[in-house]
């Protein structure tokens, strides 16, 4: 029979239905059911589809050690007034309760070597979890695909913990009460945000959302705030609805390396020369997908051009190229990382006469 994608799940909720004790249920009440729990429209044909279904599929599973012209799955003549009950004879006979058949073996199995390509991934270091205990249960062995691929991933990073937290926060549209404890600080403080986003960069997670802030003048202002969730140290959910989110996360981010946005920030042109070694590297993996193209003056074509707001993560990343790059414009950039230059060769003849 034809099986669409709520197939199995009507399924499970009528198996539920038939094997219940205390309900009685009509084919009117288990369309009800159907219904109220996946709400969607269901046909009468449809529920007796899935009704004969389940009845053939106990049928061939347990045909071997029960005969069904003697012992029929559903309890035969129950009614609700003129309106046949549908209940299994035997609360055993739930699919639940079956062994898996050979059709559903395989699927799981099939399913099994899909997610085992995904558990190196930080995200879905639940799946560790969770395959032995379905191998165990089933009795299942699965082809083991994780050593074809690894993802680079942080699992002892602190903040993992709150992303399913914080995700379903985000699907509720409330706003939250975080209890946030920065590096800088001693004390943590409760800050309110009206959550919109969560990104992943570098191995770590943060939170953007909407907060209200008093500046020095004590003038209420709304911005954009990040919060890392390493530095979360509770999270409680309120009552109120957040405020709309009309921002374009996408282009949020393209106008900035990594997640720092300096509040009233502005993109502008930086123009990079790199190395004769270094920049193939640059040229395959961009280091701003948005922006980024090759400087039409340079005829050895070595010099990059991005558009991007100034921030710390832009810094961080040129100082990560050493010798390999030098800042052209704007001069403001140039000479940062001139005095971050500086700083290092001063500290390293510390270090070298002690």
């Amino acid at each position: 029979m034809p099986q669409n994608k709520n197939f199995q799940k009507r399924i499970t909720i009528l198996d539920g239905c038939f094997a219940s004790r205390t309900g009685s249920y009509t084919l009117e009440k288990l369309m009800n059911t159907i219904q109220e729990k996946l709400e969607i429209p269901v046909s009468r044909k449809t529920i007796q589809n899935d009704i004969k279904y389940i009845k053939e599929t106990i049928e061939d599973n347990n045909y071997q050690t029960i005969d069904f012209s003697k012992n029929p799955v559903f309890i035969p003549k129950l009614f609700d007034g003129k309106k046949s009950i549908f209940k299994y004879a035997d609360e055993n006979l739930a699919l639940g309760n079956q062994l898996l058949s050979k059709s559903d073996q395989e699927q799981l199995e099939e399913t099994l070597a899909i997610l085992s390509r995904y558990r190196n991934r930080e995200d879905f270091f639940w799946l560790d979890e969770l395959f032995p205990r379905i191998e165990e249960a089933f009795n299942l062995v699965h082809e083991d695909y994780s050593g074809l691929i690894s993802y680079q991933s942080n699992r002892d990073y602190s903040g993992q913990s709150w992303v399913g937290k914080l995700y379903n926060v985000l699907l509720c549209k409330k706003v939250v009460e975080i209890e946030y404890k920065a590096f800088q600080s001693d004390e943590s403080v409760v800050r309110k945000i009206h959550p919109y986003h969560l990104k992943q960069y570098n191995d770590r997670w943060f939170l953007f959302g909407l907060e209200e802030v008093l500046t020095e003048e004590g003038v209420g202002l709304e911005r954009i705030s990040n919060l890392a969730l390493d530095r979360i140290e509770s999270v409680t959910e309120t009552l109120l609805d957040i405020k709309e989110d009309t921002i374009n996360w996408g282009d949020f981010f393209d106008e900035m390396i990594g997640v720092s946005k300096p509040y009233e920030g502005k993109s502008i042109q930086v123009k990079l020369k790199f190395s004769k070694n270094r920049i193939p590297y640059i040229l395959t993996k961009p280091i701003h997908g948005a922006s980024q193209r090759l400087d039409p003056s340079d005829a050895k074509k070595r010099t990059i051009i991005i558009n991007v707001i100034p921030n710390r993560e832009l810094f961080q990343l040129l100082l990560s190229f050493g010798k390999d790059v030098k800042v052209i414009e704007p001069i403001e950039i140039a000479s940062h990382m001139k005095k971050i230059a500086k700083k290092m060769k001063k500290q390293y003849k510390k270090s070298t006469k002690q």
